[in-house]
């Protein structure tokens, strides 16, 4: 009876590829190496992304040259100056007139007898201060890694490894220049809870200074190679109306 279901009463013949078609897709399983490797990808994208946090010491690890009290000498209008935080200070005594104290801040190096000057400014207002110190820090900042000496451009490669990582000034006893916070506790609170961070953000002058500069450059390096070069004036041979060149 089966043999009246099939043309010539003959079975099918049943080849491995209609099998291998029959059968019901498994899920694939997931690639444990494939996994491992985009996590640590994506971990080592979130490092290089990730804040920089500096304190106010100098020698304070691989981001010390970002604290205001590395020593780098500059000069900005013929005065010399040590370090960053020195020039701040001492633009704080000229901004509220204290003369004797802008000449101790002038004549002192040690990072933490200049620190202990920044509230002992006569005349002192915060909140006047705090309208001027955006532009000081700035200026700081520029005279230390834009000076043409071998100092300065030595900082400034350094600088440039950071490219766009945001810097956190990480000092406790300030929330203006910095954000009133130490490393770890910065790490454990929101960023609302941070201060003001003026000298951390105040790098971004350096970083528009190193954009502008580095297109100047390809601008430049440009147009000399598509420069047209002047054409040929072949008259000045032309004698009687024949070409006359004698070497």
């Amino acid at each position: 009876m089966l043999s009246l279901l099939y043309k010539d009463g003959k079975m099918p013949k049943v080849t491995r590829n209609s099998v291998a078609k029959s059968k019901v897709p498994t899920k694939s399983r997931p690639n444990s190496g494939t996994e491992a490797k985009k996590a640590r990808k994506a971990k080592a994208v979130a490092g290089r992304n990730a804040p920089v946090f500096f304190q106010a010491v100098e020698n304070s690890g691989e981001w010390g040259f970002l604290s205001p009290w590395w020593s780098c000498e500059f000069e900005v209008k013929g005065v010399a100056y040590q370090s960053a935080g020195q020039y701040i200070l001492a633009e704080k005594a000229r901004a509220f007139g204290d003369k004797k104290m802008l000449q101790k801040i002038l004549e002192e190096v040690t990072p933490e007898i200049l620190q202990s000057f920044g509230d002992t400014i006569q005349g002192l207002d915060q909140r006047s201060w705090r309208r001027r110190v955006t532009r000081i820090a700035k200026m700081a900042n520029m005279a230390k890694f834009t000076s043409d000496d071998t100092e300065s451009r030595a900082l400034l490669n350094q600088f440039k490894k950071l490219k766009n990582r945001e810097l956190v000034f990480a000092d406790p006893s300030d929330a203006v220049l910095g954000i009133g916070l130490s490393i770890d506790e910065a790490k454990e609170m929101n960023r609302e809870q941070w201060g003001a961070n003026v000298f951390g953000k105040s790098f971004d002058a350096v970083r528009n200074h190193v954009k502008e500069t580095s297109r100047t450059t390809k601008m430049t390096k440009k147009q000399k190679i598509t420069q047209p070069y002047d054409s040929f004036d072949s008259s000045i041979f032309d004698v009687g109306g024949r070409m006359s060149i004698y070497w």
